[in-house]
């Protein structure tokens, strides 16, 4: 006779993934978490003729009324960036200062790019870094080519008018998506501290591998005009 044996119940276990579903923004209990910007949609669309702006707290928020789309648009041209906005049950508009979008700047502006253009701005240095590059690789291929020292391209006048040219056309390409309103003004140069929530950490082309070869190339350039003068007399790459 087989002894008893107490039946065990088969038991799987799964994972599965936690979700957070978030409040449409129409409804008041969301909106109270929402800044007030001291505006109600019938001041707004009447006595403002849909568009205007409020003042606060230092920040200047442009607000127009889209009537093709009934939508309330907020904007802070400073930053480049959007607010989402909607409209309480007291008719005021409110908007969410903690999930701004970017927003296409009307033009070039110093004081938006300002933040990122400063001498001591922490994306100055990855600026300089990338017309190192680009500058370095110009160097090179004209030296092989025509036996001219870096100094050499450099102080002639069309050696210093390319110079620029590179640096202007850099700098252009480094705040295009800002232009274009890809990315808000602050976030035009990527910082090496950035999170990456939604996807895997990259270990290859990261910012912070920008900024390193961006200190080569400044360095680099340095260091082969130095050897071209005091070393070889002449072009070093030949």
């Amino acid at each position: 006779m087989q002894p008893f044996k107490a039946a065990r119940p088969h038991v799987r276990c799964s994972a599965t993934a936690t979700t957070t579903t978030t409040t449409a923004p129409g409804k008041v209990a969301d909106l109270k978490l929402w800044k007030p910007i001291n505006l109600t949609k019938n001041n707004l669309v009447g006595a403002q003729g849909g568009e205007t702006t409020r003042n606060i707290d230092g920040v200047v928020y442009y607000v127009s009324y889209d009537t093709t789309k009934d939508d309330i648009v907020v904007v802070d041209r400073k930053l480049g960036v959007r607010f989402p906005a909607a409209i309480d049950d007291q008719n005021r508009v409110r908007i969410d200062t903690s999930n701004p979008m970017p927003h296409a700047v009307a033009g070039f502006s110093v004081e938006t790019y300002q933040p990122i253009l400063r001498a001591n701005a922490p994306s100055a240095e990855t600026i300089n870094g990338r017309v190192a590059m680009v500058g370095f690789l110009g160097i090179a291929a004209v030296e092989v080519l025509s036996g001219q020292s870096a100094l050499q391209q450099l102080t002639s006048s069309t050696g210093a008018a390319a110079a620029v040219a590179t640096g202007l056309l850099t700098l252009a390409a480094s705040i295009a998506p800002a232009v274009a309103g890809r990315v808000p003004a602050a976030k035009v140069v990527a910082n090496e501290n950035d999170s990456f929530p939604d996807g895997p950490l990259p270990y290859t082309w990261n910012a912070l591998a920008e900024k390193l070869n961006g200190r080569v190339a400044m360095v680099g350039t340095l260091g082969l005009i130095l050897v071209e003068q005091f070393a070889r007399g002449g072009a070093a790459l030949l």
